[in-house]
């Protein structure tokens, strides 16, 4: 099961600085990012050495597909330029003594587009083959969702995510002024 806590802004205290996943002392801070239209949301989350480097981490079945994927774009690219090159060189689209060279430079753009285009559609595919292990670093903690005044992460963690709502309401209290909420609703006026 997961938790969800709301806090103020993108600032978060992180209960005694503790890897989100394995729960040993954070040694480093790593940005977890959620964008949303034009705007991003960053937070800084601590792991351990040994979890920073699961994250990003690939399984053999990931490299495989990646290998496999870009070898296919690139057959997809040559066989696409050829044809280019080919009608264009030909003489029917480009008349004349360089239409070999505008066949060139056409079928080797074409071939530079379709790979681009199968790359960037078959790269995001990669990410349904890490191993579990890799999942489950990457969904310890995640943005579910920001506006400009709170952010809302979501824990893998119940218990962790317990603590991480203690520490940071705590200080969110303290944070207030004794007279009332520190974000007015702009509803108050100054006589």
């Amino acid at each position: 099961m997961s938790k969800r806590v709301t806090i103020q802004g993108d600032r978060a205290a992180f209960p005694g600085n503790a890897c989100v996943h394995c729960i040993k002392p954070g040694t480093q801070e790593v940005q977890i990012v959620k964008v949303k239209g034009y705007a991003v949301r960053k937070v800084a989350v601590p792991f351990c050495d040994d979890c920073a480097q699961l994250r990003s981490q690939k399984s053999r079945r990931q490299i495989l597909f990646e290998r496999a994927a870009v070898a296919n774009s690139i057959l997809l690219a040559l066989a696409a330029g050829a044809r280019t090159y080919i009608f264009a060189s030909n003489g029917q689209a480009f008349p004349g003594d360089v239409s070999w060279f505008w066949g060139l430079l056409l079928g080797t753009l074409v071939a530079l587009i379709v790979f681009g285009t199968m790359y960037l559609l078959i790269r995001p595919w990669a990410g349904y083959f890490r191993g579990p292990e890799t999942q489950a670093a990457l969904r310890a903690v995640t943005i579910k969702d920001f506006d400009w005044q709170t952010t809302t992460l979501e824990f893998a963690d119940e218990e962790y995510a317990a603590q991480f709502e203690r520490v940071n309401h705590k200080k969110d209290d303290q944070d207030q002024p004794a007279g009332g909420p520190a974000i007015s609703n702009g509803t108050e006026r100054e006589t």
